[in-house]
């Protein structure tokens, strides 16, 4: 049985409570092998940029230590719980960092990679550009949204709640941000 299978039962006991579980070694490392990958990858499509994504998830488990009396399992599931501190984790590192821009050294790795052919190098970073130039042209809300939508398994409820919006609107949201998202890469595409 592996730590994902050991840490189900744990987890789904947890979110029938009404009492704050006991935070103990065990049930730290079960909520951590359950969702580091999902508050990495919301940090990670955020930031683009997987070095500070794993300090940043890093920073986001010891923030949910120190506020784990804050949890109320009947209010949020744990992962919409952990991707609301992500959250407040990204803005503290965008507002630190004054949005520069910069190429990790990790990604220089990439680039000289021996798994990938120089064409398919070419394609895949040319892509990656575009999408995140295109993403850098929607409002902050809908990048974050479409983080938490599409980098973590949140449902657009959850996803509401965390971002103060009703259901509907999240689904507009998302909607909308992928159409200007798809209508800015065609415009780049042509030209």
């Amino acid at each position: 049985m592996n730590a994902h299978q050991e840490a189900a039962p744990l987890i789904a006991s947890v979110r029938q409570m009404q009492a704050r579980p006991k935070m103990d070694s065990a049930f730290l490392e079960a909520i951590y092998n359950q969702h580091y990958d999902n508050v990495y990858n919301y940090i990670c499509y955020r930031i683009n940029n997987h070095h500070d994504a794993e300090e940043l998830a890093s920073d986001t488990f010891e923030n949910a230590i120190r506020r784990f009396g804050t949890y109320r399992p009947d209010v949020a599931p744990m992962q919409a719980w952990l991707i609301g501190i992500a959250k407040n984790v990204v803005t503290n590192y965008f507002r630190a960092k004054k949005r520069k821009t910069f190429v990790p050294f990790d990604e220089i790795g990439e680039l000289i990679s021996s798994e990938r052919q120089p064409d398919e190098l070419f394609v895949f970073n040319e892509t990656n550009r575009a999408l995140m130039k295109a993403m850098a042209m929607l409002k902050d809300s809908e990048r974050q949204i479409l983080a938490m939508k599409f980098a973590t398994d949140l449902k657009n409820q959850e996803i509401a709640r965390l971002m103060g919006l009703s259901d509907t609107n999240v689904s507009t949201i998302i909607n909308r941000a992928v159409k200007k998202l798809k209508k800015v890469i065609e415009r780049e595409e042509k030209s």
